[in-house]
């Protein structure tokens, strides 16, 4: 459909407005299995036989750590000058216990937190004076796993693997001249209940009657 111009400047005007641009966008995921020790609250697993052992992650904090430096790479058929950018990330494990008491109830026990630091190494469009930040994506992919473990007393030593995928963002804040208009405040939204009228079940014409 085509747009009618006059129209739509009677509509909008010019305006600025500040916004960040995206100079790239990526995933990246982190895998790791590490042996990690856990420790709970004292004597919450004393009389604990325990069945059953999971683990949560959380990405804590993902920010740049060191110079960039440029790298040349192929692109297509295409040489492009892009950056190497670390970054390092501080990833909290814990573990749940889930057992039976002495007593036959079952009781699911909170460690303390663990906290884990690694770094890696990204390409990435980044420029000096873009920002690069990166937070986990809330999906299905992000994977905590138990393997084997020992207990001592109120700490468990257990093999951690662990994947998390993050979504990677370079950003600069730029200044447009867009055509727009200013929003107003939608009106109040009232919800008045009724009451409900009694209707017949939903029949089956086709057995019955016959």
């Amino acid at each position: 459909m085509a747009i009618n111009l006059e129209h739509f400047d009677q509509k909008y005007s010019p305006e600025c407005i500040q916004v960040c641009k995206v100079y790239d966008w990526t995933t990246n995921v982190v895998s790791l299995t590490q042996d990690l020790t856990f420790t709970f609250p004292t004597g919450s697993l004393t009389g604990v036989t325990i069945s059953q052992v999971n683990c949560s992650v959380s990405l804590l904090e993902c920010v740049e750590d060191g110079p960039r430096r440029d790298i040349e790479c192929m692109v297509g058929d295409q040489p492009v000058t892009l950056q190497a950018v670390t970054l390092s990330k501080t990833i909290q494990v814990i573990l749940e216990v889930i057992g039976t008491n002495t007593e036959g109830a079952q009781v699911t026990v909170l460690s303390t937190p663990v906290m884990i630091t690694t770094s890696e190494e990204v390409i990435l469009c980044a420029p000096e004076g873009t920002t690069v930040c990166c937070n986990s994506t809330q999906n299905d992919f992000n994977v905590c796993r138990v393997g084997a473990f020992t207990q001592n007393g109120d700490t468990i030593t257990a093999t951690i693997l662990l994947r998390i995928c993050q979504s990677i963002v370079v950003t600069f804040e730029v200044i447009l001249e867009v055509a727009a208009r200013f929003c107003q405040p939608r009106p109040e939204i009232i919800c008045e209940e009724e009451c409900p009228v009694d209707v017949f079940p939903p029949q089956c014409p086709s057995i019955f009657p016959v």
